[in-house]
């Protein structure tokens, strides 16, 4: 990504900010690992990312709209020498004006922040906005959080905004970069997937198949967008399991979801694999119903088309189906074997958000049909990643290692 492309976000997000007001953006701070300090990965928050560039802990952006046009500062931590040797380079103001093109005078140290935030509070920008992205009332409060409450505080008169839905509106179309950097992360996604293919063997763990994916995805310069999901036989039917710490039974399927990251963009897609390289006549037979529902759900995916009308097409498609596999006598037993939706935005986060309920082009959405047999110890999903286009959709993963005779040879046992 180009400095560019973070200065059009964030004018687009002024553009679309109705009278004046003050935003306020923070890139979050690592967690404290147990007893260490300094010690746990850092992950960005994904707004601000949007709108920087940077993904440096503990910097805010500050976007102020006022009748005299836009202002846009950023403050980072000044650089210490004794921090540095202990934990590495710090970001200078160089380097986050290069990134983000904000200008350097406009790239300030952290002392000034809430200076500057309260010289235009004062000046009667009333509106202050933050991303309050909250998933859960029990966790606990976040920095922006904190600081919102203080602005509420010294300033009575503040009315305080949520400005990431906005934001989410912003990051449901894709621009061509963006769409560039999550079809590279397929690419390397399905190609580790190969080399896991031909170097894992059953009776290994989960893990241990996992390895050999994530190797790959590290020796390409890559790294993960969400952790790994490696499922052997009636560990798949959990939709979100990633213990991975049982063996891989030859007989049973291996279900993976996993997706690599460039630039930060998630690739998000779904396998399930014979572990011994053999597909039985049964999980054939189930594969092929996934395999077709996948394609009934991605033709669904067209500018103008609702978005819950793929996952009814998946459900529709299986009232028929899975009576014919004898799982089902009645149409209301679907959801015991297929209990999630079809589909969900895809970007900077696996589930990025998105305010849409009509696809439109440049929309970026898994299609990931699965059936779940509990009984039978069988967990089958399908997944790609789709682009929404002015026609046709756009597969950006492929129809790779989607047929039985590919997947078959390429194991190779």
């Amino acid at each position: 990504m180009t400095a560019e492309f973070y200065t059009n976000n964030r004018k687009n997000l002024l553009d679309k900010l109705e009278g004046t007001g003050v935003i306020l953006l923070y890139s979050g701070m690592a967690p404290v690992k147990s007893n260490d300090q300094d010690m746990s990965p850092f992950s960005v928050n994904r707004n601000f990312y949007y709108l920087t560039g940077i993904d440096t802990q503990n910097v805010w952006l500050l976007l102020a709209k006022t009748k005299n046009g836009p202002r846009t500062w950023l403050f980072i931590d000044q650089p210490d020498e004794e921090i540095i040797k202990w934990n590495g380079k710090m970001l200078t103001r160089e380097e986050a004006s290069e990134r983000s093109g904000i200008k350097s005078s406009s790239v300030l140290y952290m002392q000034d922040f809430e200076r500057y935030a309260a010289m235009y509070l004062s000046n009667g920008l009333t509106d202050v906005y933050f991303s309050l992205d909250r998933r859960s009332m029990l966790a606990p409060p976040t920095r922006a959080e904190e600081f919102a409450r203080t602005v509420r505080e010294k300033f009575p008169m503040a009315q305080i905004k949520n400005i990431a839905p906005v934001i989410s509106s912003l990051r449901s179309i894709k621009t061509p970069e963006e769409i560039d950097c999550i079809r590279k992360a397929g690419d390397v996604t399905i190609e580790a997937l190969r080399q896991m293919l031909k170097t894992a063997r059953p009776g290994e763990y989960e893990y241990q198949w996992a390895a050999d994916y994530e190797h790959y995805v590290a020796r390409s310069g890559l790294r993960h967008g969400f952790e790994t999901i490696a499922a052997a036989g009636e560990n798949a039917v959990m939709l979100h399991y990633s213990d991975n710490n049982c063996i891989a039974k030859d007989g049973d399927l291996l279900l993976v979801d996993l997706g690599a990251e460039y630039q930060y963009y998630s690739a998000d897609v779904s396998r399930t694999f014979p572990i011994g390289g053999k597909f039985t006549d049964r999980q054939k037979e189930l594969f092929t119903i996934v395999r077709e529902a996948m394609d009934m759900a991605r033709e669904k995916m067209r500018p103008g088309n609702p978005t819950k009308e793929s996952n009814q097409a998946v459900i529709d498609f299986y009232k028929k189906a899975l009576r014919t596999a004898k799982l089902i006598n009645d149409d209301s037993d679907v959801s015991k074997y297929y209990y999630h939706g079809v589909s969900h935005s895809l970007g900077l986060d696996t589930h990025d958000p998105c305010d849409r309920t009509v696809y439109e082009p440049g929309m970026v959405i898994t299609c990931e049909p699965g059936l779940y047999v509990a009984e039978e110890g069988i967990g089958i999903r399908l997944e790609n990643d789709i682009l929404v286009t002015e026609g046709a959709p756009e597969d950006l993963t492929g129809d790779r290692l989607l047929d039985i005779p590919e997947i078959e040879e390429l194991m190779g046992r």
